[in-house]
């Protein structure tokens, strides 16, 4: 995302901000197609938008966390969210997908989250999309993945491209990667290239600069950590390093300095790889509030959450972590409004913002 060209001070709540433009208009949305750049202040709501890739992007955007799909004593189609920095309460159901699966992957832009693949009564390809900040309704279907993937593939994004690695297909193990350009509206995803071997159930996260899979399972437990480089598109993926233990079904967080691999199989261990992780084995640093499988996870630019799961029974828990979280346990902030696990998280925290 470019860096506007002229300076000025705006200030949104409580943030203060140094912004440049080329244009700068104090009342409606300037009409035709916004220059990389050009810049509009709203007094309503006293947000700064300016212009990237044709459209106006909200600099002070609120900033959520999505809870979608997931089994509960079925599929669900439920869209859950969260406010950050979400310290307790019950997360609110804010709409749903357009069709009920669990074990899907999940990625999003700085305007769109993305829920790809999954499982009901057999696997899906379908991509479904939401505009943030999803308050309402029904997320639309925008495509499909090259294969009907399922099984928790592995998801993560850059500011232009989302992925999706792994998965299974009845008693098939794939390692391929897939992309999709931001902001994918119609169509199927593009093969690019493969992890270093096959697998499902493993965990996404990412720096800037990289994607990162790590985990899962291919009859046998995995400790693999793979790593690919943005805007990959094409070639396998680097096996960088490994997990402490073998785990499948974890959940991924990361903030700009760290990638994080919680819970899975049995446990309720948190490890933690300092970005750009090119080498050695994840740290354990802490560990959730509880033993679980299948959690959803998404983080603010400050807070890891990894919700729901799988332990002794089905949960409901929100844990949290604050970065750059390096021992202790997950605090338990809160609940989800409906119990499940194997679902996927995305959220709105804005790439750029948060990797500066």
């Amino acid at each position: 995302m470019p860096i506007p060209s002229r300076p000025f001070w705006v200030t949104s709540g409580n943030k203060r901000s140094k912004v440049k433009g080329n244009t700068f208009a104090q009342n409606a949305i300037p009409s035709g197609t916004p220059g990389d750049g050009d810049c509009w202040f709203s007094p309503e709501d006293g947000d700064v938008y300016f212009g990237y890739n044709g459209e106006y992007i909200n600099y002070f955007p609120p900033s959520y966390g999505y809870f979608i799909g997931g089994q509960i004593s079925s599929p669900a189609s439920v869209i859950e969210r969260i406010n950050f920095p979400f310290n307790s309460g019950t997360s609110t159901h804010v709409g749903n997908l357009n069709e009920v699966k669990y074990a899907l992957g999940g990625c999003n832009s700085s305007n769109y989250g993305y829920s790809m693949g999954g499982y009901n009564t057999g696997t899906l390809s379908s991509i479904n999309r939401i505009l943030f900040p999803f308050d309402s309704g029904t997320a639309s279907n925008v495509g499909s993945l090259s294969r009907n993937y399922s099984e928790v593939p592995s998801g993560n994004n850059s500011s232009n491209y989302g992925f999706i690695s792994g998965g299974k297909i009845s008693s098939t193990y794939y390692s391929s990667i897939d992309r999709i350009v931001f902001p994918h509206d119609s169509g199927t995803t593009s093969a690019v290239g493969n992890l270093s071997g096959t697998r499902r159930s493993a965990a996404g996260n990412n720096s800037s600069q990289h994607g990162f899979c790590a985990g899962g399972d291919n009859d046998n437990g995995l400790s693999i950590i793979d790593r690919y480089l943005f805007p990959f598109n094409s070639g396998t993926a680097s096996h960088v390093g490994n997990l402490s233990v073998t785990c499948n079904t974890s959940g991924g967080n990361n903030s700009s300095i760290y990638g994080f691999f919680c819970g899975g199989s049995t446990l309720s261990i948190i490890s933690r790889i300092t970005f750009p992780f090119n080498s050695g084995t994840a740290s354990n640093v802490g560990n959730l509030s509880g033993s679980k499988w299948g959690a959803m996870t998404n983080n603010s630019t400050n807070y890891g959450y990894i919700a729901g799961g799988y332990g002794s029974s089905i949960v409901s828990i929100i844990d949290r972590i604050t970065f750059p979280f390096d021992s202790g346990t997950a605090n338990n902030i809160g609940n989800l409004s409906i119990s499940r696990y194997a679902g996927t998280g995305i959220d709105q925290t804005d790439f750029v913002a948060q990797f500066i």
